[in-house]
């Protein structure tokens, strides 16, 4: 601890910054090590409100991103992670319930 890692990462975004380019982080937190994926559920939603930020415009482009790169798996996206529900709103079709070995590897 106290080495330098979260300015490093500070400092690699600005680097990364572009208007391309998203890059979140998310942040271990010893207190929420309970809650799973705490790191990424946070970074996704500082995700989802500055997309949101940027206008309809942006979020209807980030849906049709998001929509086609996962294709059926939005449930269980949005189950892991419901601040996406802000973005591509709330699923239609529950995720499929697959067999405990396939669960994993989703």
């Amino acid at each position: 601890s106290g080495v330098g890692k979260s300015s490093l990462v500070k400092h690699a975004q600005q680097i990364l910054k572009n208007g391309t380019t998203h890059f979140i982080s998310g942040k271990f937190d010893q207190l929420q090590q309970a809650a799973p994926l705490f790191a990424i559920n946070t970074a996704l939603n500082e995700y989802t409100n500055n997309i949101i930020q940027q206008g309809p415009q942006t979020t209807l482009e980030t849906k049709k991103a998001i929509i086609d790169a996962i294709n059926g798996d939005i449930g269980v996206l949005t189950e892991i992670f419901p601040c996406l529900c802000k973005i591509i709103g709330n699923p239609t079709i529950p995720p499929i319930k697959v067999d405990s070995i396939a669960a994993q590897n989703r």
